[in-house]
């Protein structure tokens, strides 16, 4: 992520969004957030907790639940928000927003503007509406199940450390299989090159971010 502080940035793409009249009495709180494809806008376990708003590009977020099954939540676009729920939590820890191109956001900081998002009624009434309808779209989902070696490589990506899976025994239980359909699945990922084994029950993703956005694209 790059970050921009110049005023009259922030002014022009301020102009852009149909949020403008409520942002404008926050704008000494906002920068320029630009984004690059693939980069994840947010995450679990971030340091740092935004809220922003599209102003160019497309964003998918995805649930990824502890078994390696995706489910895609949502395809913000221009004027769409993120990161409402920092506001008053933290963000959900298997919850990820990513990058479909150049994305630029207007964007804040909830820890040093946090006083000033709660005392403006207008801005609340905004978060409770994106909220609303993001809460029915989850409550819409009809993801098609992903299969074992989709889920496998999943799992790897965002449940395993550095994309290395360590004990057979307890990641087939995370991904409800047996032993056996794990040692299997990673045997051929092994010959294929999409792993490499490091040490007794231990596999690393060679190439996590390509073979991520691959199965993916299976997925949905």
């Amino acid at each position: 992520m790059r970050r921009f502080y110049d005023k009259t940035l922030v002014e022009t793409y301020l102009r852009q969004t149909k949020h403008e009249s409520i942002m404008r009495g926050l704008q000494e709180h906002l920068f320029v957030a630009q984004y690059e494809k693939g980069e994840f806008i947010t995450m679990p376990l971030q340091q740092e907790h935004l809220f922003q708003i599209i102003i160019q590009g497309s964003v998918s977020i995805y649930l990824i639940k502890d078994n390696g099954a995706e489910y895609s939540l949502a395809n913000s676009k221009e004027n769409d928000l993120l990161g409402e729920m920092e506001i008053f939590s933290h963000q959900l820890n298997n919850v990820y927003a990513e990058s479909n191109g150049k994305v630029i956001c207007l964007a804040l900081s909830v820890e040093t503007s946090k006083s000033a998002l709660l005392e403006n009624c207008r801005f609340l009434q905004l978060i409770c509406e994106s909220l609303t309808q993001k809460m029915e779209s989850i409550t819409a989902i009809d993801a098609a199940p992903a299969n074992l070696k989709q889920r496998v490589l999943t799992y790897m990506k965002y449940k395993c450390g550095g994309g290395e899976l360590r004990g057979l025994q307890q990641a087939a239980f995370q991904l409800n299989c047996s032993t056996r359909q794990l040692q299997r699945i990673l045997n051929q990922y092994e010959v294929d090159g999409i792993v490499i084994k490091t040490g007794k029950g231990t596999y690393r993703l060679t190439n996590s971010t390509f073979f991520l956005q691959d199965s993916r694209n299976q997925c949905l």
